[in-house]
């Protein structure tokens, strides 16, 4: 699947596939999701239960929430770096975005 289309496929028979909950074009330099991690740290209470995600070409990170079977709370960072390769989180649920040849740590702004 390429989020919610059969890539490159004559046919398409989903079964037994699970559709992504969210999906997005290749717009604005989009190529590729860069999956992360839903934040459980707790240096910011606030953002406890969003699941992170950036794009490698487009470098954006946005976040939402699932509740109750939907996505809620999408939320564009307003954080741009080049071409996110990874997330990590440590030992206290504190999470991080890998780039190309740095590391991240999501922390509360100013």
């Amino acid at each position: 699947m390429e989020g919610l289309s059969c890539y490159n496929a004559t046919t398409c028979d989903q079964t037994g596939l699970e559709p992504p909950v969210l999906a997005y074009g290749h717009t604005n330099g989009a190529c590729s999701v860069t999956g992360g991690y839903v934040y459980r740290g707790r240096a910011i209470p606030e953002i406890t239960g969003n699941y992170f995600y950036s794009d490698f070409c487009a470098g954006w990170l946005h976040s939402f929430r699932f509740d109750n079977g939907s996505v809620a709370g999408q939320k564009d960072w307003g954080i741009s770096t080049q071409q996110v390769k990874s997330f990590g989180v440590d030992a206290a649920g504190e999470l991080y975005v890998v780039s190309n040849n740095s590391v991240f740590k999501i922390v509360r702004g100013p």
